[in-house]
Order: structure tokens, then C-alpha cells, then sequence
């Protein structure tokens, strides 16, 4: 890593640069009322540079931006306006960024489909959100096709046609035909700091998705705050492997690199034999990673075989979850690349604390609080607790969600006089440093994907054989967490694992399904009769020792 980075500045200090003070930022408008208009201004400011490499493709500001204006005139001949959904359901590409950026130019609001989903999971969505049009890769069309047979809400459908062949017969439109033939006049539409312009969805812990409806206010305030501590630098290159409909590649990475006026490398997906050649053939600065990926390089990649005269790697992200102080130290060791860890929610715009990158940092820490949002640790009575004490982290600030979409009892559950409570139990250290002790009680991270086990729990539940469910996770040390189901059933034998697993392909996302199943007799239970989840996790734990 470059010595810029090592542990420096005031003891347990953030230590912003003011924005007009950055040299990347000098001749560029710093203060918007939109993230389109944001967009908008860095086409006019830096219009030749590169702001999108995907693989041989070099994609310019404006280049971005006029296919994006394609797009919102398409989208306009269609009726499309401020406060409509459209949805995308598009693999790791810049067609990303062409449909959302066209449907933000509008004041639309672009809602992320993650392509995993299986049709009843996608049906959900179109029916929750009710897009007016959805955006669909080839490789997604024919399980979105599926979902859209048994939702009642029917949008059209723009195919985002790739090299996978199907049969489906849903496509009224192709982007690639809306890019050759609508005029690429500015189409931006004049919007306010408060209005939506974005919809991500997470898991919920009653078992359906929640929609987190986000502001260009919020995402301009984490827009700012990426460039006040330090994380950018002219010439930077961002390696953007993440799947795309995740807060962190949008939130985090696509909109505050625009910011910055840098440049993103896609890459279509994650794969370990691609890590490092990607990172030296693109000259990429700035990586972020979950704990599953820099395992597997760890344990997979010999670092002879890494051109240490091309790697300009300045700094590796880890966020989702926690990162074990070992490997962050041994990855240090191997590749001479110090991995950085946050923390954040897509209810706050994807990232609310960072080891500082120009100050000091403490490994197993997630870090300081961003300077444009407050985090206090809070107990049950939403009192602020002192340093040392453990308690819910709970999150002030421009960047906190307006609401969780069609949800006003939810939102107001977690919002609290401007509070976000998280869910999360932490500490804070004699420097304001936190550390996490506790995850929402019964998520399961897999890998960096959240699943939430009730969503599973009613998959299964569907299944007349089963009598009870309990689903956890259990600690797996290359993707952090597995899922593992703990089943009663009607009668003896009724199901077998795999039974239970192929039901399950055609109603859950893959990465959901547990990877266990055990069938027993009962489940633990309390005086109430409540499942005892602790008692089952003690139960694997012991498995262990």
C-alpha cells in the first residue's frame, strides 16, 4: 500500500479535507440539487474521460451520459415521469448505468432487481414496486418470465439482449435498438434534494423484501463525505467486482466516483483467477471486496505470480461483515495490500463508518463515523450510551432512508425521532472507534449476501410434509456464514434433503437454500413454547469443539 496510508494524524480522528481544497475537485461543481444534475454536470466538466472500463470498452462521461439521455427519451415517448418506478435487472455492465441514470434524468426513480431472485421472489417485486417498465438481461429473461406470469402487475419490458439464448417472448423493446434510434438530447428534468430517486430492496425479517426508498440528498451527503476523508486521488480506478443490484457498487462506488470525477472498472462478476490480472491490466487504485473474496485469494493465489511493476493498488474495502484480524494481517503479509474495513446499511445509503484512510486505523474495527452523519450507541430506551458500553447502533443523518416503500408502520419501527436503529450491537472505544459484537439477531451473511432465515423458514413451511422449520447459520470459514435447516416433519421420512433442496430451486434464490438440512425429532423450545435458535446455534457450536 502506499505510505500515504500508514497510521497517522490525530489519535482516533475522521480528519476531513474541505472539498474545495481537493485538487481533483478543483473546476467542478461540488454542490447539486440532484444526483442527476450531478451526473449531468461531470459529462459537461470532464466529457473525455473515462468514467466506465468493461473489459475492451472505454466509456467516456459523455458517453455515458448521451446514452442515458437515449434512454429518458425513450422512457418519456412512454409516459415514464417524476416519481414512477422502472426497474433493472441487468448483470454487471454499463447498460446499468445507462437505464438508471436515464430513468433518474426524468425524476423517476430506478429500482435494482437482484438477478438471483427466482420467479415467486420477482413476482413479489413487480408487484410491490409496480414498475412501469423493467429492463431484463437475456441471461434473466427466462425467470423473470416466470414472475411475471404470476404477478398481477404487468410493466413492459426492455430486454438488455447478451450472447444467452431463450425462448421467451416478453420483450416488447431492446435497449441496443433504443440506443440506435432515440435522439440523445438532454432529457434532465429539474428535481429537489428530497425526492427518491432510488429503490433497493433487502431481505425482510417477516419474510418478504422491504423497499428502501433513498434520496439524492442522501446519496449526495455520502457522495461528499467519500471525498472528504481521503479515499480518492486524481487518476484513481476503482475495480468494481460486486453485483451490481447491492447498495455498496451503487451507493458507495458508482455515484461518488462520479463525484470525484474517476473512473470505474466493471468487472461482470468475481472470479479469483481474474482478481489480480484485472487489478494490473486496469490499473485499478481502489478495490472493495467482501470477507468470502479476499479468503478465497488468500488461500488461492500464489503471490509470484502477481506483475508487482503494474499493481498501482492503493486500497482494498472490506464491508458485509466481519473480517477476521488474521487474515487482514496475513493478506498484508502475502500481496502487501492492507485491507480497510466500514460498515454500512442501504437504509443509510450503503456506508456510515470507515477506518479512516489518512489517519490511524484498528483492525477488528469498523471504524469512525462518516463527518456528515451521527452514530451514537444507544440502550433499549433509545439512551445514549458511554464509551465501552454495548448497545444498538443507531445512525442521524441526510444519508437515512425517507421510508421503507408501502411500509409506513415499518419505517416508523426503525426510525426514531430521526434515528435509524439498526438492529446492530457495538461499542465505541476511548477514540470513538466501533467495533460490532452482535448482528441483527437472526440474519445470516452469506458470502456478503443477507438472508434473512423466515424468508427460507416460509419456503419450506409450503412443503405439506413439513411440521416445523428452524433455519440459522453456522459459521463457514471461507464464506463467513451457511444455512442450515432443522426440519420436523408430518411423518417419518416423508422428504429427504435433496427433495427439500429441489423444491427449493424454484422458489429461492440459490445462495438461500440451505446448504444442511437435518431432520429431527423436535426443536428447542422456551416455557412459551418459542423456538430456542441460541439453543440450536450452542448445538453447532459444540459440533465444532
Amino acid at each position: 500500500m502506499n505510505s500515504n496510508l500508514s497510521d497517522k494524524g490525530n489519535a482516533g480522528g475522521m480528519n476531513p479535507v474541505p472539498l474545495n481544497e481537493l485538487d481533483f475537485l478543483k473546476e467542478k461543481r461540488i454542490e447539486f440539487d440532484s444526483v442527476a444534475e450531478m451526473i449531468l454536470a461531470r459529462a459537461n466538466e470532464i466529457p473525455d474521460k473515462p468514467y466506465v472500463l468493461f473489459y475492451d470498452e472505454v466509456i467516456t462521461y459523455q458517453q455515458v451520459n448521451q446514452r442515458a439521455n437515449k434512454v429518458a427519451n425513450f422512457l418519456k415517448s412512454k409516459g415514464v415521469g417524476k416519481g414512477d418506478v422502472v426497474s433493472i435487472l441487468i448483470m454487471n455492465s454499463p447498460e446499468v448505468y445507462y437505464a438508471m441514470f436515464g430513468v433518474q434524468k426524468l425524476g423517476a426513480i430506478a429500482s435494482s432487481i437482484n438477478y438471483m431472485l427466482k420467479g415467486p421472489e420477482i413476482a413479489y417485486l413487480l408487484d410491490d414496486s409496480k414498475p412501469k417498465i423493467v429492463f431484463v438481461g437475456s441471461e434473466f429473461m427466462e425467470e423473470f418470465a416466470k414472475g411475471y406470469q404470476e404477478a398481477k402487475h404487468k410493466p413492459e419490458i426492455v430486454e438488455v439482449v447478451t450472447s444467452t439464448e431463450h425462448n421467451v417472448d416478453l420483450n416488447q423493446e431492446k435497449l441496443s435498438e433504443i440506443l440506435d434510434n432515440y435522439p440523445d438530447t438532454e432529457a434532465f428534468v429539474k428535481q429537489q434534494p428530497d425526492d427518491p430517486f432510488l429503490l433497493l430492496y433487502s431481505s425482510g425479517t417477516t419474510g418478504k423484501p422491504k423497499g428502501i426508498l433513498i434520496s439524492n440528498k442522501g446519496q449526495l451527503s455520502v457522495c461528499r463525505d467519500m471525498s472528504k476523508i481521503g479515499i480518492f486521488q486524481e487518476g484513481d480506478v476503482m475495480l468494481l467486482l460486486l453485483p451490481m443490484y447491492h447498495t455498496n457498487p451503487i451507493c458507495v462506488w458508482t455515484y461518488p466516483i462520479a463525484f470525484a470525477g474517476q473512473t470505474v472498472s466493471i468487472r461482470k462478476a468475481f472470479s479469483p483467477a481474474d482478481f489480480w490480472p484485472s487489478i494490473t491490466k486496469y490499473g485499478a487504485t481502489i478495490l472493495m471486496g467482501v470477507p468470502a473474496m479476499y479468503n478465497y485469494v488468500y488461500y488461492s493465489i500464489d503471490s509470484s505470480t502477481i506483475d508487482q511493476s503494474k499493481l498501482k493498488l492503493r486500497i482494498a474495502f472490506c464491508g458485509a461483515a466481519p473480517l477476521s484480524v488474521e487474515l487482514i494481517n496475513g493478506f498484508r503479509d502475502k500481496f502487501n495490500v492492507e485491507i480497510i474495513e466500514g460498515y454500512g446499511l442501504t437504509e443509510v445509503t450503503g456506508l456510515s463508518t470507515v477506518n479512516p484512510p489518512l489517519g490511524k486505523r484498528k483492525s477488528g474495527s469498523i471504524g469512525l463515523v462518516i463527518p456528515e452523519q451521527e452514530l451514537e450507541i444507544m440502550d433499549d430506551n433509545n439512551k445514549v450510551l458511554p464509551r465501552g458500553e454495548k448497545g444498538e447502533i443507531c445512525i442521524k443523518g441526510d444519508a437515512t432512508m425517507l421510508e421503507y416503500f408501502n411500509k409506513p408502520e415499518a419505517t416508523k419501527e426503525t426510525v426514531k425521532d430521526g434515528w435509524l436503529h439498526t438492529g446492530d450491537i457495538a461499542y465505541k472505544d476511548e477514540e470513538d472507534f466501533i467495533y460490532i459484537v452482535d448482528r441483527k439477531k437472526d440474519m445470516i451473511n452469506r458470502g456478503g449476501e443477507n438472508i434473512y432465515p423466515r424468508e427460507v423458514e416460509m419456503a419450506i413451511e409450503a412443503l405439506p410434509q413439513i411440521k416445523e422449520v428452524a433455519v440459522i447459520g453456522i459459521p463457514d470459514e471461507a464464506l463467513g456464514e451457511k444455512v442450515k435447516a432443522f426440519i420436523t416433519l408430518t411423518e417419518p421420512e416423508a422428504l429427504t434433503e435433496e427433495g427439500v433442496k429441489t423444491y427449493l430451486s424454484e422458489k429461492i434464490a440459490k445462495y438461500k437454500i440451505p446448504e444442511i438440512i437435518e431432520f429431527v425429532a423436535d426443536l428447542p423450545r422456551n416455557p412459551t413454547g418459542k423456538i430456542l435458535k441460541k439453543e440450536l446455534k450452542r448445538m453447532e457450536q459444540e459440533k465444532i469443539k
